[in-house]
């Protein structure tokens, strides 16, 4: 038995006959940037053991994101080497972590080392019915949440301000009901319309939790005093309403307690602070990740060194993503501290909320 590499996206005529019809569709999925490749074992020159392995750019994270077995003592036995060379070339190349998305859970992961990740909250694009397994090649201290994939293209600040909620037990998602209309609610009261701009977004928490005036939980870091996220607004009137929301967001914050910082905070002091027990909300830009530029916002709730572990609500579903390609995904520093920057200036947005030690 040999295996092969093929490093692009055509897969063997041979194994391609191999697949159920619905398989090969799913193999066949144009992946964008993440270079997908394709390991076969063949045996009496016929496959009997194939995986596909993807990686968002930018990350340290890869995914076993297909798998495929004739069945049979010698075909499994071809698909644990495929999965422990997988392992292995992760290793030299320095990631922290191998995930593993399958159709239904399996003894198969657990087997090789992997450990079930939670899963995600009410099943949305991507996110259904998968269970998901990662094998962590660095140990990466983290308090580990259910997934939300973000239902709106604009909800991202929303999700990830609902999420940090959820972590430190106040006003999270729950286990079933109407999340996509908290959702929805949180986005209206901390909207700039259509994005959260981080002083909207820290009031926005700020006033979902109970604590007592003078505590401080929240912090927003914005190192510009000009209005932000309005690049794109050109007519007069767009500009004009979105820079009074902000004002209104900034004067609702200096009357609380909310400290807004306007120095740039580096990403070892992310890292820092995570490693603390806070978690932080962070303004990126996704290009580096996924190939197009917007502003996204991003949970970061664990850290090593040299590593920052965040959930990500966008899920690229069209593009063979799901919800385990978005969780638990770490991220080098270096690779974040140029993500952390949008507009002309590459203002940085980031806002700390404290969680309660476990």
């Amino acid at each position: 038995m040999s295996p092969d590499s093929l490093l692009d996206e055509v897969i063997a005529d041979d194994l391609a006959a191999a697949l159920a019809a619905d398989t090969a569709a799913r193999w066949r999925i144009d992946r964008g940037p993440k270079r997908p490749s394709v390991s076969v074992t063949r045996a009496d020159g016929r496959p009997i053991a194939a995986l596909l392995v993807t990686r968002r750019p930018a990350t340290l994270a890869a995914t076993i994101a297909e798998t495929w077995s004739a069945g049979g003592t010698d075909a499994d036995s071809a698909l644990d080497g495929l999965v422990g060379d997988v392992l292995a070339g992760a290793a030299r190349r320095g990631d922290v972590a191998v995930k593993w998305p399958l159709q239904a859970p399996s003894a198969a992961p657990e087997r090789l080392g992997f450990i079930r990740m939670h899963g995600p909250h009410d099943p949305g694009d991507g996110t259904e019915p998968v269970a998901g397994y990662v094998k962590w090649l660095r140990p990466v201290e983290h308090r580990e949440l259910s997934h939300y994939a973000q239902t709106s293209s604009f909800t991202c600040g929303a999700v990830t301000a609902i999420l940090a909620l959820g972590l430190r037990g106040s006003q999270g998602f729950a286990e079933a009901g109407d999340n996509r209309d908290r959702e929805l609610d949180f986005w209206r009261r901390a909207s700039n319309y259509p994005s959260c701009e981080p002083i909207g977004l820290a009031v926005a928490l700020r006033e979902s939790l109970d604590d007592a005036l003078g505590t401080a939980p929240v912090e927003v870091f914005l190192d510009t005093e000009e209005p932000v996220l309005l690049e794109s607004y050109t007519e007069a009137f767009d500009r004009s309403f979105r820079q009074e929301l902000q004002a209104n967001s900034l004067g609702k914050a200096l009357r609380s307690d909310i400290p807004v910082r306007r120095e740039r905070v580096t990403v070892d002091e992310i890292a820092t602070r995570v490693r603390a027990g806070e978690v932080a909300l962070l303004l990126i830009d996704l290009e580096p990740m996924t190939g197009f530029s917007v502003p996204h916002w991003v949970l970061a709730h664990g850290a090593a060194d040299g590593v920052i572990l965040i959930d990500d609500p966008w899920i690229s579903a069209k593009r063979g993503e799901t919800w385990v390609d978005a969780h638990l995904l770490p991220i080098a520093t270096g690779d974040l501290d140029g993500m952390l920057a949008w507009g002309p200036d590459g203002y940085r947005g980031v806002v700390f909320i404290s969680v309660p030690p476990r």
